[in-house]
């Protein structure tokens, strides 16, 4: 599913919050102003003040209106982290309702929830790049209290660098996915699957061939998302393995928060290495 800018998307907006644009329009016209003399820009910048006043009032929760409490709350609560982080980024994250529109069940995915205190929707932008994944980093250190160091607060090694066109493509191709354009950033694809966010992975001791993994992003998200509510990163003492093979299926990347150093490291090993502090997060979604 694709979003763009401009007039289709004021064309959308229009569509979606008629009562609002039907208001604006009688009061420009008691000015004399008609639409065809009407500053669109302006007018779509007040569309998306009024959207976002609706977001968090009378719509607030709406998307997971149908689901339990709990789980509503849950949801509601990772999308604020994940807006958190978009915004520090100038990331546009895609609402709740582009995900279900794309294909993601979220009713199912509340069962999940449900049956699992650990779990956490994580939004994952794909296409981002080592270079912003950095930035994202950087501004999150920025922010009082962060567990993250003040210089380079997140690492890649040189293998990871080379592969990380694979590391950063979504992982499964069958995956429901929101694509999102704007004239200030460059095309991003989101996912948005559940992470178990366990301080340590919940399959520990094996190799890579037993997965599935979490992707790159879906790892470095869930850990800024911890940032913007003050908890603690996960793999202070373990190792995530991470999705996509890497150097001809010899290596795979995998993610740990260096503490001592306050900052996170994605490096390789060779996909048979399974000691007692690297394992798996598998996602669901």
């Amino acid at each position: 599913m694709e979003f763009t800018t401009g007039n289709e998307q004021l064309a959308l907006v229009r569509a979606l919050f008629p009562d609002l644009a039907e208001t604006l329009d009688s009061a420009l016209a008691e000015r004399g102003q008609g639409a065809a003399d009407r500053d669109d820009r302006g007018f779509d910048a007040w569309l998306d003040a009024e959207a976002a006043s609706l977001r968090n009032g009378a719509l607030a929760g709406a998307p997971f209106a149908a689901l339990g409490d709990a789980e509503s709350a849950r949801f509601e609560a990772a999308f604020v982290s994940a807006r958190s982080v978009a915004l520090q980024g100038k990331l546009a994250l895609p609402e709740p309702e582009a995900f279900a529109a794309a294909g993601v069940d979220l009713g199912r995915l509340a069962r999940h929830l449900a049956s699992d205190a650990t779990l956490v929707p994580v939004p994952a932008p794909y296409g981002l790049g080592a270079e912003r994944w950095g930035e994202l980093f950087r501004n999150a250190a920025a922010q009082p209290g962060s567990p993250f160091g003040a210089s380079d607060s997140l690492t890649f090694a040189a293998e990871v660098l080379d592969g990380f066109g694979i590391l950063d493509s979504v992982p499964d191709p069958a995956l429901a996915r929101v694509e999102t354009h704007s004239d200030e950033a460059v095309p991003l694809t989101w996912t948005l699957r559940l992470i178990p966010a366990t301080p340590k992975p919940p399959l520990l001791g094996l190799g890579f061939a037993h997965g599935p993994h979490i992707s790159l992003p879906e790892m470095l998200m869930l850990q800024l998302m911890r940032v913007t509510t003050g908890a603690r990163p996960v793999d202070t003492e373990s190792f995530t393995w991470l999705a996509g093979a890497l150097a001809g299926g010899r290596l795979a990347a995998r993610h740990v928060f260096d503490d001592s150093e306050s900052l996170v490291r994605i490096s390789c090993r060779e996909i048979g290495n399974q000691g007692p502090h690297l394992g798996a997060r598998p996602p669901v979604g």
